[in-house]
């Protein structure tokens, strides 16, 4: 895998989120997918697991801390990471986040450039962990 043709997986329960984050990170030369909900993220992350995932915490039903427990917690898919992209503010919510293993945490409204930054970091981080071959 290559960064530029890295899978990155949005998951979100607004449609009009999924929506901005996708196009934004196409126009990075990135391959997306979306979800509006988190068990709908697990099927598609059972189906094909990408190499990155923006992941809501809000969300009906299945929460994004849940998704992301399910996810670190599975020996298949502990290794995908994840930043979470919510609107929640506080300092006990992104420490929930963090613990529930995600690697970095970003809030709505985000900065372009910051989601730009930490998605390439995080998947070249990924990149260089995974043996040559």
């Amino acid at each position: 895998m290559s960064i530029q043709s890295a899978r990155i997986l949005v998951v979100d329960d607004q449609f009009g989120n999924r929506d901005s984050l996708e196009t934004f990170l196409q126009g990075q030369g990135y391959i997306t997918e979306s979800a509006g909900t988190g068990e709908h993220a697990l099927r598609l992350i059972a189906q094909r697991a990408p190499d990155l995932i923006l992941l809501d915490i809000t969300m009906p039903g299945m929460d994004g801390y849940d998704v992301a427990r399910r996810l670190k917690s599975d020996p298949a898919t502990a290794a995908i990471p994840i930043i979470m992209v919510t609107a929640h503010t506080s300092g006990s919510a992104r420490l929930v986040g963090l613990e529930t293993g995600a690697e970095d945490y970003l809030t709505k409204p985000y900065n372009p450039s910051e989601l730009a930054l930490k998605v390439r970091n995080l998947l070249r981080l990924g990149a260089n962990a995974k043996p040559a071959g």
